[in-house]
């Protein structure tokens, strides 16, 4: 009877902590959707002001700087994959040199590599045939009629940030192109 009991209160403090821990993961999750549709309804309605700062010295000229290219984890999604919803928090919205691809979100790093090269010089996306044939799908991807930023090279760098499984994308990325040209 008494082993009954505590398997009982087992069971109930599993139940409990359960309940508990999915309703404060929907609180976050759907605090931080409450946040996107907000910021993107005010926008909609509203002109953001921008404030240009006086600086002395030097001056940087901003087309002189390179792209910054946000490349999100698994799970994620990039501009305009989810209508106004930004996954770097209206990063891309700030400004226009801030690329932000839309990769797939369960896909492996290998293929998500091929695509943000594509991404960013166009073309039309080759997995390699016999990494395809390896994994079971297509040798080739979505299309890129025109890419991103298609001038990309040492002469035209790019910074990369990776969140998550983002850096590993652009890890991959980098040892693809110092071992051999990317199908291009």
């Amino acid at each position: 009877m008494i082993r009954w009991w505590i398997l009982m209160l087992q069971l109930t403090e599993l139940f409990v902590s359960s309940v508990v821990h999915l309703l404060y993961g929907f609180y976050i999750f759907s605090s931080a959707v409450a946040g996107d549709l907000a910021q993107a309804w005010s926008e909609g309605f509203f002109k953001p002001v921008v404030k240009e700062e006086v600086t002395r010295g030097t001056t940087t000229n901003a087309d002189d700087l390179p792209p910054i290219v946000l490349v999100h984890g698994i799970f994620g999604f990039g501009k305009g994959r989810l209508g106004g919803l930004s996954y770097f928090a209206g990063a891309e919205k700030k400004d226009e040199r801030v690329l932000v691809p839309d990769l797939g979100s369960l896909t492996s790093i290998y293929d998500r590599a091929r695509e943000l090269f594509y991404y960013l010089k166009g073309g039309h996306v080759d997995y390699g045939e016999e990494h395809s044939k390896g994994c079971g799908h297509s040798q080739f991807g979505r299309i890129y009629e025109q890419g991103h930023y298609p001038e990309w090279d040492e002469d035209h760098p790019l910074h990369f940030v990776g969140h998550s499984a983002g850096a590993q994308v652009v890890r991959v990325l980098q040892q693809m192109l110092a071992d051999k040209p990317t199908n291009k």
